[in-house]
Order: structure tokens, then C-alpha cells, then sequence
């Protein structure tokens, strides 16, 4: 547990270390901290219309083989992932996609802080840091259940 909250506390935004490196370490950590419907040990994360932004994580996440990245082009794709990462460009789809996704195991991860809107979890920069918040009731509804490990690391709504 403290090399847990060792990773997370450590991640800063920094000249460094690039937001989406951060981003995709934190997306590896919920596959593990976040208790998913029976998988085979491999997870997909879905990107919301953003190649780019797909390369970008897979690139970050090329050692760890149990992860795969794709582009998804509308939400009704979401469910043959495990995780759906949500960039700024399509944060206006979240509703639908959070419609789309209610109860079937399927996490929404928001590049920009959309917790308060039905997203499950968002991610926030507080001053340096890069941080997560997670909307309990969010999650909750996608059938989707979080460490306690986690919670504790987490800004929660």
C-alpha cells in the first residue's frame, strides 16, 4: 500500500515527465485498483475520437502488454472496452456516452474535470500535481467498484 501511495503522490506535472505519461501510468493503476467485471487479464482503452491521442498513450504503455489502445468513434463502441478515456475535444458527448455505458463495467476516464457532470473519474492539476477525482455515484452506476487504496488517493464527489 505505501508503494501505492508512493506512485500516485509522486506523479507531478513537470517539465519532466508529459501530462499524458501521467496520464497513462494513472490509466495502468485503475486496470489494478479498480475491480472490473471478469477479464482474461487483458484490458482495452478506448479513446474517444483522437488518434493521436490513442498513439500517444499506447506509445506510453508499450510495456505493458495486458493493455490495448484504440480510437473509438462514437460512443455507442465504448462497451467493447474496458476503460474509455474522454479528451477535451469530445467532452461534449459525455452524456451520451455515460447513457450508453450505465451498468456494463465500463470506467470514463475525462481529461478535463467532468466528475461533477456524470463522469466516473476526471482528471484535475492542482498546482503542480496531476490528480484524479472520483464521482462515487458515477462509478456506482457502471457497476464498477474502486479500492479503498485508491478512494483514499482520490478527490471525491
Amino acid at each position: 500500500m505505501i508503494l501505492i501511495i508512493g506512485l500516485f503522490c509522486s506523479l507531478h506535472v513537470n517539465a519532466q515527465i508529459s501530462t499524458r505519461k501521467l496520464e497513462a501510468i494513472y490509466l495502468y493503476n485503475f486496470t489494478k485498483y479498480i475491480n472490473f467485471p471478469a477479464t482474461s487479464g487483458s484490458y482495452v482503452i478506448g479513446v474517444l475520437q483522437e488518434q493521436n491521442i490513442a498513439d500517444e498513450l499506447q506509445g506510453n504503455l508499450k510495456n505493458k502488454s495486458e493493455i490495448a489502445v484504440k480510437t473509438i468513434k462514437s460512443p455507442s463502441e465504448a462497451k467493447v472496452c474496458n476503460i474509455i478515456y474522454v479528451p477535451k475535444s469530445a467532452s461534449s458527448q459525455l452524456a451520451e456516452l455515460v447513457s450508453q455505458i450505465e451498468d456494463t463495467g465500463v470506467l470514463i476516464v475525462t481529461e478535463e474535470d467532468l466528475a461533477s457532470e456524470g463522469a466516473p473519474v476526471s482528471f484535475v492539476v492542482d498546482g503542480s500535481k496531476l490528480r484524479f477525482k472520483i464521482n462515487q455515484l458515477a462509478l456506482k452506476k457502471t457497476g464498477l467498484q474502486a479500492s479503498s487504496s485508491l478512494l483514499s488517493l482520490a478527490i471525491l464527489i
